[in-house]
């Protein structure tokens, strides 16, 4: 980690100040990977984030890409990020400041008032029309929404579909940049072999090698459309109730307990088999014989990517960010809501497994999906925005 003390070789180089106040999957993935190559000798990189779940993940990564970590405790529920912030800025020079989500841009406008250091949003979500809530309250979230967006010396899409979400739901000036750097993945990751063999990991599981196992990977929250992965089980359960098929569902959430109950409720505990979150997913994925996404929004979709550059056969759904992900690739596409489609979709690959293709794939899924090239696009936006000011 870097110290937390200014030195001398710090002030030759660019010194990012990233900012995550949920570093949770997506955004804890996307630093990781992005953060990892650039450049040592020209960034200096400062991790501020909010304590969560994956706390010590984050730890690993701050020390896997070099750089520090600074949490902000939350007291008695309140978010203490601002005040993390403001001293920090006071006390150390940065060159550029990333937020990662529009909560974390709100605090830094707040910090970066007096001090206007380039300020890059990273837009990693959708805007939620229920988190802006209902009449007079969502005019004034609205308006300081936009205030903090136009703020902004660049807003960076990490997809094409996420920025223009963001264009057609909030007022942006002309004078604000726009930018879309896909998303990437540390393909080197993804094509070695896995460090437990997936005969070992079914075995551990109590799942016999004749059964067809989904892999469902990610945060249980409604976004990730967990529920209508529920109801295309259920579906098939109706349809045949002796069909050798399980759902093998990875992860930690708000909403995992909700959606224990309900499986439970329905009578399909025996078709789903639960494990926290896993930091090597490559064994998961080498496990699964079809890897499902039906997702009813992402900001680009890094499964997917992981998933196809391993050769694991994927359903994904349509919906913004993930239909961009895989355009162009064997991805089987269903419509986003459609538990009927989804169960159609794992039926037939049930029925002809298509792994051939998605093998063949793996190969031209390792180039298009090359962090490297991401890492490359950022260090030059963090680069001409510093020489733009000198």
């Amino acid at each position: 980690m870097l110290p937390n003390s200014k030195k001398e070789d710090r002030s030759k180089k660019i010194n990012l100040l990233s900012v995550a106040r949920w570093p949770l999957g997506g955004i804890r993935t996307y630093m990781r990977y992005t953060y990892k190559y650039l450049p040592r000798e020209r960034f200096n990189i400062t991790i501020v984030a909010s304590r969560t779940a994956e706390e010590e993940a984050l730890e690993e990564d701050a020390k896997e890409i070099g750089a520090r970590l600074v949490i902000a405790d939350s007291i008695q529920g309140e978010d203490r990020l601002f005040l993390k912030l403001f001293p920090l800025l006071l006390k150390e020079k940065f060159d550029i400041i990333q937020s990662h989500g529009f909560i974390s841009a709100a605090h830094v406008y707040l910090a970066n008032w007096l001090f206007r250091i380039p300020h890059i949003l990273t837009i990693h979500g959708i805007i939620e029309e229920k988190f802006l809530g209902k009449g007079f309250t969502s005019i004034v979230k609205r308006r300081l929404l936009e205030k903090v967006i136009n703020s902004m010396d660049v807003l960076y899409g990490v997809s094409q579909d996420i920025l223009e979400h963001v264009e057609t739901s909030i007022r942006v000036r002309k004078h604000v940049k726009r930018v879309v750097i896909h998303n990437g993945i540390n393909v080197a990751d993804f094509i070695a072999p896995p460090n437990l063999k997936s005969s070992s990991l079914r075995q551990n599981l109590g799942v016999e090698k004749s059964t067809f196992l989904l892999g469902f990977v990610g945060r249980f929250m409604p976004q990730k459309g967990f529920n209508y992965l529920i109801d295309a089980v259920g579906i098939l359960e109706n349809r045949e109730k002796n069909h050798n098929m399980k759902v093998l569902a990875v992860g930690s959430g708000d909403y995992l307990g909700h959606y224990k109950r309900e499986i439970n409720e329905r009578r399909l505990g025996h078709r789903f088999i639960f494990l926290p979150f896993q930091r090597d997913i490559v064994q998961i994925y080498n496990t699964v014989d079809t890897v499902v996404m039906p997702s009813i929004w992402e900001a680009y979709g890094l499964q997917a990517a992981e998933a196809l550059c391993l050769g694991v056969p994927i359903i994904a759904s349509d919906c913004i960010g993930l239909r961009e992900a895989v355009k162009d690739t064997p991805a089987i596409i269903v419509p986003s809501k459609s538990s009927s489609a989804l169960a159609e979709a794992i039926h037939s690959l049930m029925l002809t497994p298509r792994k051939k293709i998605f093998h063949e794939f793996g190969a031209e899924a390792v180039k298009r999906y090359d962090v490297r090239q991401a890492s490359e696009k950022l260090a030059h936006l963090f680069e001409s925005l510093v020489q733009n000011l000198n």
